[in-house]
């Protein structure tokens, strides 16, 4: 690979060349490590996020926990839960995203949105984000 990500002080991780790059040469290239359907709901979200976590390799996982997190959806499961008041359906929804908030917070900070309707993780890239 001719370049890395590297802290680069105040302004955080950037791309850094390890060589001189020509004009048209292919400089990062990266895999989705989860891919989902973007018109998944959140609760459903998290469960298939999940099942993909689970077919990844130690490293993968542990650079995928290592990603920063998307604020916010402790909030979101505080509101559903809130908002369930008697209806069961809802509560089942909350605790769907209480019991996957972590991953969930994880993908949705760092997942990019592709051409063919899906949200994808790609571990490379998220770095760069």
């Amino acid at each position: 690979m001719s370049v890395t990500v590297k802290n680069v002080g105040e302004a955080g991780r950037g791309l850094v060349a390890l060589k001189d790059i020509k004009v048209g040469e292919l400089i990062v290239r990266d895999t989705a490590v989860i891919a989902i359907p973007a018109n998944l709901d959140v609760w459903e979200a998290g469960e298939e996020i999940v099942k993909q976590l689970k077919k990844m390799s130690c490293t993968e996982k542990e650079k995928f926990y290592n990603l920063t997190r998307k604020e916010g959806i402790n909030q979101l499961c505080d509101d559903l839960m809130e908002d369930a008041s008697g209806d069961t359906k809802t509560h089942s929804k909350a605790q769907k995203i209480i019991k996957n908030w972590k991953e969930i917070s994880i993908f949705f900070n760092n997942d990019i949105a592709t051409d063919d309707s899906f949200r994808c993780l790609f571990l490379y890239f998220s770095l760069l984000n």
